[in-house]
C-alpha cells in the first residue's frame, strides 16, 4: 500500500515510481475511468497497443470525436494521463476515440494504422451519424491523415503538420526524432489525404514560418485556413484565452464554422497580452511607428475591457 512506500520512493523522480505500480498507488485515478471501472456507469474499452494506446468512449451515436495526442503527452507517464480533448468531448455527451502516444513517431508505425484499417473495415465508424477527426501538431497530423479512412469526416488541427517526409518538404527543421520514422508507410501525407474530408478546419499563425509553410500545402475547397495571428504553435490556448475555443470547437464539428464569423471572435486579440508582444516581436524594428500606434490602441482597449468588467 501507500504508506508502505518510504518518502524517497514517493517522489515523482524515484525509480520505484516509473514501475506503475506504485504510480498506481500514490497517483489519482485518471477521471476517464470513472466510466469504464466495472462499477462505472458509461461503455467502452481501453486497448493498448505497443507504442500506443486507444481509448473508446460509448455515449452518443449521433458522433464520435477520434483525437491524437501531440508531442507534448508522449512522455506523460501520469496514471491520470487522459486523451486531447477528452473532458470537452464528455461534457457534449459525444463518443470519443482518443488516441494515446507513447513515442513522438508521428503515429508511423505499422500496428496503429493496421488498427486504424481494421476499425474501418469492420464499420467501427460506420456507426455513428458524424465523426471528427482532431488533434493539434503531431496530432493535428493524425487527425488530417487518418480521416482518410472515413470519407466525408470533418477534421479540426491547430498548428498540423502535413508530412515530415523530408523529400517532400525539405525546409522542415523541426522534429528530428520525427523525420527518422518510416514515411513510406501509408497515411504519411495531409496534402494527399484531406480531399477525402469533409471540411478541414485548419488554424495556424501566418507569421511562424514553418507552420505556414506546413498548412498552405493544403488545397481543395474542402480545406478552410483559419489564421491565429502571433500565437505562434499554440493556436489553441490563444483561442482559450479568449474565451472563443468552445464556440469555435462546436461550430467546426458541425462543419458550419465561417471564416467570417470566426474573424469577428477573433477580434477579442485585440485586448490580449499575447498578441501586442507578437506585434512588437515581429514589427518592432521594421514599422517602430505602426507599433507605437497598435500600443497605444491596445492599452485603450484593455483598459475599456476592465472598466467593463468592474461595472
Amino acid at each position: 500500500m501507500a504508506e508502505d512506500l518510504s518518502k524517497e520512493q514517493l517522489k515523482p523522480d524515484h525509480p520505484d515510481r516509473k514501475t506503475g505500480y506504485e504510480r498506481i498507488l500514490t497517483d489519482p485515478a485518471p477521471p476517464w475511468f470513472v466510466e469504464l471501472y466495472p462499477g462505472g456507469d458509461g461503455t467502452g474499452f481501453l486497448q493498448k497497443l505497443n507504442r500506443h494506446s486507444v481509448l473508446f468512449h460509448q455515449r452518443s451515436a449521433s458522433r464520435l470525436v477520434v483525437s491524437f495526442d501531440n508531442i507534448a503527452n508522449a512522455n506523460d507517464l501520469s496514471f491520470s494521463r487522459e486523451p486531447w480533448g477528452w473532458k470537452f468531448f464528455r461534457d457534449e455527451g459525444w463518443s470519443h476515440m482518443g488516441i494515446f502516444a507513447r513515442t513522438k513517431a508521428w503515429y508511423r508505425d505499422p500496428e496503429i494504422i493496421s488498427y486504424f484499417q481494421t476499425q474501418a473495415d469492420q464499420g467501427f465508424f460506420a456507426q455513428f451519424d458524424q465523426v471528427v477527426f482532431a488533434g493539434a501538431s503531431m496530432g493535428g497530423f493524425g487527425a488530417l491523415t487518418f480521416s482518410a479512412l472515413v470519407p466525408g469526416a470533418n477534421v479540426i488541427a491547430f498548428n498540423p503538420q502535413t508530412t515530415l517526409d523530408e523529400r517532400l518538404v525539405p525546409w522542415e527543421t523541426r522534429y528530428r526524432f520525427g523525420q527518422v520514422q518510416d514515411w513510406d508507410l501509408p497515411f504519411s501525407d495531409a496534402a494527399q489525404t484531406v480531399e477525402n474530408v469533409g471540411k478541414a478546419y485548419v488554424f495556424y499563425d501566418p507569421f511562424f514560418d514553418l507552420d505556414r509553410q506546413q498548412v498552405t500545402r493544403l488545397k481543395g475547397d474542402n480545406v478552410v485556413l483559419l489564421k491565429t495571428w502571433f500565437s505562434n504553435h499554440f493556436a489553441a490556448p490563444m483561442l482559450r484565452k479568449l474565451d472563443i475555443l468552445k464556440p469555435v470547437m462546436l461550430e467546426a464539428m458541425d462543419g458550419t464554422l465561417e471564416p467570417q464569423a470566426y474573424y469577428r471572435m477573433m477580434r477579442a486579440r485585440r485586448r490580449l497580452p499575447l498578441y501586442m508582444r507578437g506585434i512588437e516581436a515581429i514589427g518592432g524594428e521594421r514599422h517602430p511607428q505602426l507599433v507605437a500606434q497598435a500600443r497605444q490602441r491596445f492599452r485603450r482597449l484593455r483598459r475599456a475591457a476592465l472598466a467593463e468588467a468592474a461595472s
